[in-house]
C-alpha cells in the first residue's frame, strides 16, 4: 500500500501533463537565437560569446535603460518605452542573460552581481554613457548594484517595486529553489503556470490577457529558459545583494521609487525602507496596482518617470 501511495501522485501528475497540450516535456521549444515576430525595434549583439537581445526606441534626448524582473523580459516595457520615446528620450530595453530572447547558457552564473556586471559590459559595448537606469523587481536590484559599483555610469535611478531587502520569496522562487520542486516545475511548466503567476502580480485581473500570457510563455519556452530561471531563483535566495543593501547610503544618483500599493510579491514596506536608506530618494505610490506598474499602469508609470527626469 505504501508503494501505491507514493506512485499515485506521480501517475496523476503525468496524466495531468498529457491533458495539457503545452505542458513541460510536451512543450515545443523555441530554438536559441530565434525571436518570434520581431520588428524594427528588435536587435541582437554578441558580447563574450553571449547573444543579448534588446529593443531600441530612438529619441534625441537622454538615454534610459529599462531592466526587467525575474521571469520577465523586454516585453514588460512595451507600453512604457514608446511613451518615453515619444517624449524625446532614447529608450533601451535589455533582455539580461537567461531571459527573454537572449542566450541562456547552461552552467553560467546567474547571480545579481554577475548579471549587473554583464549589463554594465553591454552599456560599454553599446557606447551608452550615464543613462537613467530604471528597473523593476530584480531589475531594480541590478540598478542598485550598478549605482554602487559604477556611480560614474548612472545618471539617475528609478526603482520600480525593487528587490533588494531580504523577504520571504514568492512561491514560484521557493519551489524552483528546491530539488523536487525544480524537477516538477521543469516537466509540468505551461501556460497555466504563467497565467497563475501573472494573476498574482496584477490587481486588475482583466489585464491578464491571452496576449500577455503568450508573450511570457513564448519567451519561457526558449531553449534553456527553465534551467536558467531555476539558476536565477537559487542565486536570488543566496542574498548576494546584502552587501549592496548595506551600501545604499553611498548612492549618489538622484533616485525615484515607484511602487504598486497592492504588491503581493514585495510589500510596500520595502518602498519606505528604500526611501529612508537612499539619500534624497523620493517615493510615489500607485494605488490599485500590483508588482508590475509598467504593465498595469503604464501611463502613470511613464508620467512619474518623466516628471522625475524633468
Amino acid at each position: 500500500m505504501k508503494k501505491e501511495t507514493k506512485i499515485a501522485p506521480v501517475i496523476l501528475l503525468l496524466s495531468a501533463c498529457l491533458l495539457l497540450s503545452s505542458c513541460g516535456v510536451f512543450m515545443e521549444t523555441v530554438p536559441a537565437g530565434m525571436i518570434l515576430s520581431p520588428d524594427a525595434n528588435d536587435h541582437v549583439v554578441t558580447i563574450n560569446d553571449i547573444r543579448y537581445h534588446y529593443r531600441e526606441y530612438p529619441g534625441p534626448g537622454k538615454d534610459i535603460l529599462l531592466i526587467h524582473g525575474f521571469g520577465s523580459s523586454t516585453y514588460t516595457w512595451e507600453q512604457v518605452a514608446p511613451i518615453l520615446s515619444d517624449a524625446g528620450y532614447h529608450v533601451w530595453a535589455l533582455d539580461m542573460k537567461g531571459f527573454g530572447w537572449s542566450d541562456k547558457p547552461r552552467g553560467s552564473d546567474y547571480d545579481p552581481v554577475t548579471l549587473a556586471r554583464e549589463v554594465n559590459a553591454w552599456l560599454e559595448t553599446m557606447g551608452i554613457e550615464r543613462p537613467v537606469i530604471a528597473g523593476n523587481s530584480l531589475g531594480g536590484a541590478i540598478g542598485i548594484i550598478l549605482a554602487v559599483d559604477h556611480p560614474e555610469n548612472v545618471d539617475r535611478l528609478v526603482l520600480i517595486d525593487s528587490a533588494g531587502y531580504r523577504l520571504k520569496a514568492p512561491l514560484i522562487i521557493r519551489v524552483m529553489n528546491s530539488g523536487p520542486g525544480a524537477f516538477v516545475m521543469k516537466w509540468t511548466f505551461g501556460r497555466w503556470l504563467v497565467k497563475g503567476n501573472l494573476k498574482m502580480v496584477f490587481v486588475n485581473q482583466e489585464l491578464v490577457t491571452n496576449e500577455g500570457i503568450d508573450a511570457y510563455y513564448d519567451r519561457l519556452r526558449t531553449e534553456g529558459a527553465r534551467d536558467a530561471q531555476t539558476a536565477v531563483s537559487r542565486a536570488i535566495l543566496k542574498y548576494a545583494t546584502d552587501p549592496y543593501i548595506e551600501k545604499l547610503s553611498v548612492i549618489a544618483a538622484p533616485t525615484r521609487i515607484i511602487w504598486g500599493a497592492q504588491d503581493q510579491w514585495i510589500p510596500l514596506e520595502h518602498a519606505y525602507r528604500f526611501q529612508k536608506d537612499i539619500p534624497g530618494a523620493d517615493l510615489k505610490v500607485i494605488p490599485e496596482c500590483g508588482h508590475v506598474p509598467q504593465e498595469e499602469r503604464p501611463e502613470t508609470t511613464a508620467q512619474l518617470i518623466q516628471e522625475f527626469l524633468k
